[in-house]
C-alpha cells in the first residue's frame, strides 16, 4: 500500500528529510553546547588551581598539620561546588573534603586507584591534565583536574586535584535533549499534515494523467486533462493533452489506412493468406477461401498441405525467397506466389500467398496456340493447291483443255482465302468494339423475307423447302438491319449447308417475356452434346465427317455470337446427332 501510493511515499519522505535535518542540527548543537559548557567548567577550574597555589607554601607538603590540614579544607569551601585534594610526592592525601581521615593512601583505597592512579600519576610526572570522571569517594560523575606543585628548586613535590560536580551539566544536557524531542515532534507533526497537503495536490495531477492514460489504452483517445498549471506537471499535461490529439489523428490515419487495405484485400479476386514464421494463419480474404473451396479457415493449413505446398514455404521462409507454382487444383489451374515478409532483416518473420485462378488466362493461351495452328492449318490447305496449280500451268504440264479448269480451282481457292480473311477481320472488329450500330426501327418479317430472297440459289441448289412460321403483330424492334440479317445468313447458311437435299428448314417467331425468338430449325446432321460447348471457337468444327459437307471457314458461329452480344441478345442452341439442329435468337424488344 505504501509503496503504491505516491502521497504517502513523498509525505513519509518529506517526514524523513525533516527528521534527519533536525535530529543532525540538534545532535551538532547539543555537541557544541556540551563542548562550550565543558570548557567553561575546565577554564574555572584551571583558575581556581591557580588560585590554591598562590596561598600554599611548598614546605607545607613535607609538614602538615591538622591546623594546616584544616586551614586547605576551609579555603576549598570558600569555592562553591568545589571538592580539593592535596597530594604529596608519595600519592598520599594529606588534605582533603571529607568525614574520612585525612591521610589515605590511595593504595589502600582499590576503587580510587583503579580510576586516579594513572591520573595521580600523570600529574605528579608534571603534566597537567584534566578529564570526567566517576568519584567513588562522592559516589558521582565530576570534572577532575590535577596541577602539580613544584618547589623553590623546579622539583615536583605533590599535586593539586580539584573536583567539581557535573550533575548541573547534564541536567542542562538532558533539559537540552527534552526540548529537542519536543521540538522534534511538533514539527513531525506540523511537517506531516503539510506534506500530505502539498503531496496531495502533487499527485492529484498524476492520478488524473494516470486515470486518462488507461482511458486511452483502452482505446478512447483525443481525450484532455484539462490540467492548468504553471509548472512541470503542467507542461507534462499539456504534453499528455497533445500526445493524445496526435495519437488521435494517428490512430484515426492508421485505422483508415488498415480498412483501406482491408476492402482492398476483400474486394481482390485473387486470394491472399498471411502466415507467419511457424506457418500459423494471420489471415486470408474470402477470395483465398473460394479458391481454396473451404467454408473456413480452420482446415488452411491441411489444403496447402494436400497441395504439396508446406514444403514449399518452409523453404521460402528458409531462403527468403519468392517463388511462384502452378498446380491443378479440382478443375481450376492455380498460381501461388510465395513472398516472404522481411523487416529490415535477411530473416524472413512471415510469408504471404497470393493465390490466382489463371485457368481462363491458360485457356486462353491454349486457345491462341490452337487459333494460330488452325490458321496455319485452313490457310496451308488453299496455298497448297493454289501453288500446285500455278507450278504445273508453269511447267506447261497441264493439258491446254484442263488449263480452264487449273484457273477455276485457283479462282475458288483465292476466294476461300479471300472469305477466311474477310471472316478474321469482321471477328476483329466485333471482338474490340470498333463496330458501329446504326440502330432503326427493323420490321422482322420484312428482315426474314429480305435474307431468304439472298440465299433462295443455295435452297433451289439443294431443293430445300423452307418455312416461315411468324406472327403478323410482332411490332418493329430497335436494332442494325444489317447486322440482324448477317446474323440471319450465318445461322441459314449453316442450316442448308448441313441438311440433306429435299429436306425442310422452319423459321418460327414468338415472343416471350418482352422477348423477340427467332428459331431457325433444320433437319441436318445434328451436332454431339458434348461438343455444343465448343461452337462458337475459331476455326472450331463439331465433327470431321461434316467436312464432307461444307468447305466452310469455321468462323461463322464466332462470328455469330459477337453479332448476338453485340445487339445486346442471347443464343441459345439445341441439337441432337442425327435428328437436326435448332437455334434460338432472343432480342429484347
Amino acid at each position: 500500500m505504501f509503496r503504491k501510493n505516491i502521497t504517502l511515499r513523498l509525505t513519509f519522505g518529506f517526514l524523513t528529510i525533516v527528521i534527519l535535518s533536525t535530529l543532525l542540527t540538534g545532535i551538532l548543537a547539543l555537541n557544541i553546547f556540551k563542548n562550550n559548557i565543558y570548557q567553561e567548567k575546565i577554564n574555572n577550574l584551571k583558575k581556581h588551581s591557580k588560585e590554591i597555589l598562590k596561598e600554599i607554601d611548598a614546605d607545607l607538603l613535607n609538614n602538615i598539620t591538622q591546623a594546616d590540614s584544616d586551614y586547605l579544607i576551609k579555603m576549598s569551601k570558600s569555592f562553591p561546588n568545589l571538592k580539593i585534594w592535596i597530594i604529596n610526592s608519595k600519592k598520599q592525601i594529606i588534605a582533603l573534603e571529607t568525614n574520612k581521615e585525612s591521610n589515605v593512601s590511595f593504595v589502600n583505597d582499590s576503587n580510587i586507584n583503579n580510576i586516579y592512579n594513572d591520573f595521580i600519576k600523570k600529574s605528579l610526572s608534571g603534566a597537567e591534565i584534566y578529564d570526567d570522571l566517576y568519584n567513588p569517594l562522592y559516589d558521582e560523575y565530576m570534572m577532575t583536574i590535577a596541577t602539580p606543585v613544584k618547589n623553590n628548586k623546579g622539583q615536583i613535590i605533590g599535586a593539586i586535584i580539584l573536583h567539581s560536580s557535573i550533575t548541573d551539566l547534564t541536567n542542562s544536557m538532558d533539559k537540552f535533549f527534552v526540548y529537542l524531542i519536543s521540538a522534534l515532534l511538533c514539527e513531525v507533526i506540523f511537517a506531516g499534515f503539510l506534506g500530505y497537503y502539498f503531496s496531495k495536490n502533487i499527485s492529484r495531477p498524476i492520478k488524473t494523467l494516470n486515470t486518462y492514460a488507461l482511458e486511452m489504452a483502452r482505446g478512447k483517445y483525443g481525450i484532455q486533462t484539462n490540467i492548468f498549471q504553471n509548472d512541470e506537471i503542467g507542461e507534462l499535461s499539456n504534453s499528455f493533452d497533445l500526445l493524445s490529439l496526435k495519437l488521435k489523428h494517428t490512430i484515426s490515419q492508421l485505422l483508415e489506412e488498415k480498412n483501406k487495405l482491408t476492402n482492398i484485400i476483400s474486394s481482390m479476386n485473387e486470394g491472399i493468406l498471411a502466415l507467419d514464421i511457424d506457418l500459423n494463419l494471420i489471415n486470408i480474404n474470402e477470395s483465398a477461401l473460394n479458391l481454396l473451396s473451404l467454408k473456413d479457415s480452420f482446415n488452411i493449413i491441411t489444403s496447402l498441405e494436400e497441395l504439396d505446398l508446406v514444403e514449399e514455404l518452409k523453404s521460402s521462409l528458409y531462403e527468403n525467397k519468392k517463388k511462384s507454382i502452378l498446380k491443378k487444383f479440382q478443375d481450376k489451374i492455380l498460381n501461388f506466389s510465395i513472398s516472404p515478409i522481411s523487416l529490415n532483416t535477411t530473416k524472413a518473420t512471415g510469408v504471404v500467398l497470393l493465390i490466382q485462378d489463371v485457368s481462363e488466362t491458360q485457356k486462353l493461351e491454349q486457345l491462341r496456340r490452337t487459333f494460330i495452328s488452325n490458321v496455319s492449318h485452313e490457310f496451308r490447305t488453299p496455298l497448297t493447291v493454289m501453288k500446285g496449280n500455278l507450278e504445273l500451268l508453269k511447267d506447261g504440264m497441264i493439258a491446254p483443255e484442263d488449263v480452264k479448269d487449273s484457273y477455276l480451282t485457283l479462282l475458288r481457292e483465292t476466294d476461300r482465302l479471300e472469305r477466311m480473311v474477310k471472316d478474321l477481320l469482321d471477328l476483329s472488329k466485333l471482338e474490340s468494339g470498333k463496330v458501329d450500330l446504326f440502330l432503326s426501327q427493323v420490321d422482322i418479317n420484312m428482315l426474314i423475307n429480305d435474307t431468304i430472297r439472298s440465299l433462295k440459289p443455295l435452297l433451289f441448289k439443294k431443293n430445300i423447302n423452307l418455312k416461315v412460321l411468324s406472327k403478323e403483330n410482332i411490332p418493329p424492334i430497335l436494332s442494325d438491319y444489317d447486322k440482324l440479317k448477317q446474323l440471319l445468313i450465318i445461322f441459314i447458311d449453316n442450316a442448308i449447308k448441313f441438311s440433306e437435299e429435299s429436306s425442310t428448314i422452319n423459321i418460327l417467331t414468338s415472343i416471350n417475356d418482352n422477348y423477340l425468338c427467332i428459331a431457325i430449325k433444320d433437319e441436318g446432321i445434328g451436332i454431339p452434346q458434348e461438343e455444343i460447348q465448343y461452337l462458337g471457337e475459331r476455326f472450331y468444327k463439331a465433327d470431321k465427317s461434316r467436312n464432307s459437307y461444307t468447305d466452310g471457314t469455321g468462323l461463322g458461329i464466332s462470328i455469330a455470337k459477337q453479332l448476338v452480344k453485340l445487339l445486346n441478345g442471347n443464343l441459345k442452341i439445341e441439337s441432337e446427332l442425327g435428328k437436326g439442329t435448332k437455334i434460338m435468337i432472343y432480342l429484347k424488344l
